[in-house]
């Protein structure tokens, strides 16, 4: 999603291999497995020059669909200073 000095999309979590791999070596009862996603989507923020920031963490693929939606429009019509202040964003990562 391209918005003029700011792209949006949503960043989907990444499989932990080290837990994966532990979990291979524990004992088949008693031993528990841990989640293996590295963290939950997230929508991401990237500026002109390359830079990337996370905008905001959500707990799923659909959720940070329609928020990355709704951030997006929020740049649109809020303008770049009262965005930034909303969402907690340096105002010289737009620029």
């Amino acid at each position: 999603m391209n918005s003029g000095p700011l792209e949006f999309h949503v960043a989907k979590p990444k499989i932990k291999w080290s837990t994966y791999f532990q979990d291979l070596f524990r004992p088949k009862f008693g031993g528990g497995f841990q989640s293996y996603s590295g963290k939950e989507p997230s929508v991401v923020a990237q500026n002109a020059s390359g830079e990337k920031r996370v905008i905001a963490v959500f707990t799923n693929i659909q959720e940070a669909e329609e928020g990355a939606t709704a951030i997006e429009n929020d740049f649109k019509t809020l303008g770049t200073a009262a965005w930034c202040e909303r969402y907690d964003v340096p105002v010289n990562f737009v620029s």
